[in-house]
């Protein structure tokens, strides 16, 4: 109930926002074109009825304009909407920082369209002369009649829902109006310059004590949330949205109990959670650093994984890679993530369906679980990059640009990425099967082998598309010095078919007091036919040669 009201109270901020500054655009339109605007599709349409009049040309290009303009301000609001926010439960929504003046169009006419409707249907209802304007609602509340203020209300958050709505198929439109089919792919990969977003980086930790918690990276959520489930062969309590007490007196229990924490931001937390779970204070900054490189460290009592999971946008196609802690000890199971989403659905479906041997044996096969679930996770992305690839290399052969250089710079950078965070994974499973630990069961090293075999299958495929894009850069000079080549080749035929017509003409053309030629009847006919006989003997040997 909280969510909804919050989202409502949201569009309603969004909406008087997008209604408040276009109010004002339109009031300086109208003063500086002296026309009679409404703001939306009505003014297409009415500069269509009027295009033999002065008015309508102008009515049509400020309908162009407005369009445009309305793609902006909605963009702008829904981009920085977090400082508008009175409710910050909200998503974030992606939105391209560049689109193209077609997409810019189409939002907009959506938006302009959806607003001339909104304005009929209340109209309709409620038969006030003016919905949204500020004097007109003001002189009416003056007067004991609120139902301007009420219908604008209304209007305002109807708006803001049409304009989180359009906003959020903007990736979509932008991906379907792109001129060329290379940027459809870079649409799609997300390899356009992004917005960047603050964030700390290892350099702010220059100088700082050893076990300093200070986050390290992008902060992906607002509030931290804590996750337990604990079982046994027997029984299963999941709990959402646990407290610290209920995970400490979990951990006691001779059940197997796994606390999910979901956020890395907040010291308080990690250093409570690692306090009394036995995580030494260098431990809980490393899980604060999320750009640390994979790592294992196994103590006597407790084991320390740090593994990159992959994350694929399949409409934005961003790609991010989220680092995951998890802390091993004999009955319980800590995972440190940076956001909610993962990879674990599946897992948590086993512990409740209580299907196979995962609710019988100990927190380690828990463990080898995810770690299972966060490498076979690069598969997926393996794959959309693989498909990504396929396409790419069409539009090398058919059209390639200056745009696909840059696509295939974006792609190595990301393949170094991946590769960067699944190496390291051979010598953690490698540690985790060969190192002598009472934490870790002879049944469980045997699992642990398959997955040591998946992480040599990851690499191997990151190296073969490392190659396979490495190869694009040669198709791609190969691909533009041909289209240079059937250039040039084109200009020369051009030209050599014109040098002996020039010569003709140029012959002719002096300024000569005597030129016996040009005293024949039918001489001005008879250079025509030389230069068309010339030319057409050209291209003919041209054809022969194979040249055309």
């Amino acid at each position: 109930m909280r969510d909804t009201v919050g989202i409502v109270i949201n569009r309603l901020v969004y909406g008087f926002t997008f209604a408040f500054l276009y109010q004002i655009v339109i009031g300086i339109a109208t003063s500086l074109l002296s026309l009679p605007l409404t703001g939306n599709i009505q003014d297409l349409i009415s500069g269509v009825e009027q295009i033999e009049s002065q008015q309508g040309p102008w009515l049509v290009v400020w309908w162009i304009l407005s369009t445009i303009i309305i793609t902006v301000m909605a963009l702008l609001i829904i981009r920085y909407k977090k400082y508008l926010s009175p409710y910050k439960g909200e998503k974030n929504i992606e939105i391209p920082p560049k689109i193209t003046a077609v997409t810019a169009i189409i939002i907009g006419a959506s938006i302009s369209f959806l607003f001339f409707l909104l304005d009929t249907i209340i109209g309709l209802i409620v038969q006030t002369g003016s919905k949204t304007d500020v004097s007109a609602i003001y002189q009416a509340a003056i007067i004991g009649d609120f139902t301007p203020l009420i219908v604008s209300i209304i209007f305002s958050i109807i708006a803001g829902f049409i304009i989180v709505g359009v906003a959020s198929k903007t990736s979509k439109v932008k991906e379907i109006t792109d001129d060329l089919g290379l940027q459809n792919i870079a649409g799609i990969m997300g390899i356009r310059n992004k917005t960047k977003t603050q964030k700390t980086t290892i350099s702010d930790t220059i100088g700082q004590r050893p076990g300093a918690l200070i986050h390290v990276g992008e902060q992906k959520v607002d509030n931290v949330t804590v996750n337990l489930i604990e079982y046994d062969s027997e029984k299963i309590n999941e709990i959402t949205n646990a407290s610290f007490e209920e995970c400490l007196e979990s951990k006691n229990k001779p059940n197997v109990s796994w606390v999910n924490i979901i956020g890395v931001h907040d010291p308080n937390v990690i250093k409570t959670f690692g306090d009394n779970f036995g995580i030494h204070s260098l431990h809980q900054s490393n899980i604060m650093n999320t750009e640390l490189r994979p790592s294992v460290e196994i103590f006597d009592d407790h084991i320390l994984i740090m593994l990159k999971m992959p994350h694929y946008d399949s409409q934005t196609g961003k790609l991010d890679l989220e680092q995951i802690s998890i802390v091993l000890a004999e009955n319980h199971l800590l995972t440190f993530q940076e956001i909610e989403d993962d990879f674990f659905d599946e897992i948590r479906k086993r512990l409740r369906d209580n299907a196979g041997s995962i609710r019988k044996l100990k927190s380690d096969y828990l463990a080898y679980s995810l770690i299972d679930a966060i490498i076979d996770s690069y598969f997926l992305v393996l794959e959309k990059i693989g498909d990504l690839t396929e396409d790419l290399e069409e539009v090398l052969m058919q059209n390639p640009t200056p745009e696909t250089m840059q696509t295939i710079q974006t792609l190595k950078r990301r393949m170094i990425a991946l590769r960067k965070a699944i190496w390291p994974g051979r010598e953690i499973i490698n540690s985790l099967e060969r190192e002598s630990t009472v934490l870790i069961s002879d049944n469980t090293r045997t699992y642990l082998r398959d997955v040591y075999n998946h992480t040599i299958q990851v690499t191997d495929s990151i190296e073969g598309l490392r190659d396979v894009i490495g190869g694009m850069l040669d198709t791609y000079l190969s691909s533009v010095s041909n289209r240079m080549n059937e250039v040039m080749k084109t200009l020369t035929i051009v030209a050599a078919i014109f040098i002996p017509i020039t010569f003709i003409a140029g012959l002719y053309g002096t300024n000569f007091s005597y030129v016996p030629e040009l005293e024949w009847e039918g001489s001005y006919f008879a250079m025509l036919i030389v230069m068309a006989i010339i030319s057409g003997a050209m291209v003919a040997w041209f054809k022969k040669k194979r040249w055309l």
